[in-house]
């Protein structure tokens, strides 16, 4: 086995590993970019899920603290 073979037979195959290498962290870097774009959303989603919670968890209690109100009304009204 001469030089130029030896080099074509070890090369070719380390050449090629480190292409994919490279191809592989370019696909990665874009799937991580597309998963980072939808936690985003779901994250934003989740955000007004929770506002939207919130502000119903509010209207309840003050519902809740008007009857407890008129509650404690006719019960004076009683007595």
């Amino acid at each position: 086995m001469n030089n130029a073979q030896f080099y074509f037979a070890m090369g070719l195959p380390t050449f090629m590993v480190l292409i994919g290498i490279l191809l592989n962290q370019r696909s990665f870097d874009r799937l991580e970019t597309g998963l980072n774009a939808r936690i985003d959303r779901l994250e934003s989603r989740l955000e007004s899920r929770l506002d939207r919670i919130e502000s119903d968890l509010r209207e309840f209690y003050r519902t809740l603290g008007q009857h407890d109100s008129r509650l404690d009304n006719l019960e004076n009204r009683g007595t």
